[in-house]
């Protein structure tokens, strides 16, 4: 029974490690990451929203990747992981860049291009492919409002006086 007993503890213990290891991996990646002024996207990381139209359905999860999947729901197609911010310079945070997706037929791996505007919730607006295997999502999220009281309600943003 004892040698049992510390088996079990023996196992634990790797868990425990394996797990404080994930752990601090997990922090250093969130850590290392530019979450814009006083960490204001940070609460968004992994959050997503989803688009459907007539043909597919998108999604796009903050930090993470986008997605492509058919309306019947049997193909998913990655078009891209979390790269950077790739905004110009006097708006840095408001573009982002979703890279090395699935590899197009005959063509270069997909990839996509995310403006952020603001907005009272996270909301994917607009999905297109203006380029072969190049997407560009238009998402709605209040962290790219630059004045609070602004929120675009709507479509129509709101200025209070």
């Amino acid at each position: 029974m004892l040698i049992m007993l510390e088996k079990n503890l023996e196992k634990l213990k790797v868990k425990l490690v394996n797990f404080k290891m994930t752990l601090s991996s997990n922090s250093d990646q969130f850590l290392n990451q530019e979450y814009g002024t006083d960490y204001a996207w940070a609460p968004l990381k992994g959050h997503c929203a989803e688009l459907t139209t007539t043909q597919y359905t998108y999604k796009i999860c903050l930090f993470d990747r986008t997605v492509q999947k058919d309306r019947n729901g049997h193909n998913e197609v990655d078009l891209g992981h979390w790269g950077n911010w790739a905004g110009p310079e006097t708006n840095k945070f408001s573009l982002q860049k979703y890279e090395h997706g699935q590899s197009c037929w005959n063509g270069p791996e997909r990839s996509t291009l995310v403006e952020l505007v603001c907005g009272s919730e996270l909301e994917l607006v607009e999905a297109s492919e203006p380029a072969k295997c190049e997407y560009k999502f238009l998402v709605r999220v209040p962290a790219a409002c630059q004045d609070p009281k602004e929120i675009d309600v709507g479509g129509e943003a709101h200025f209070e006086l």
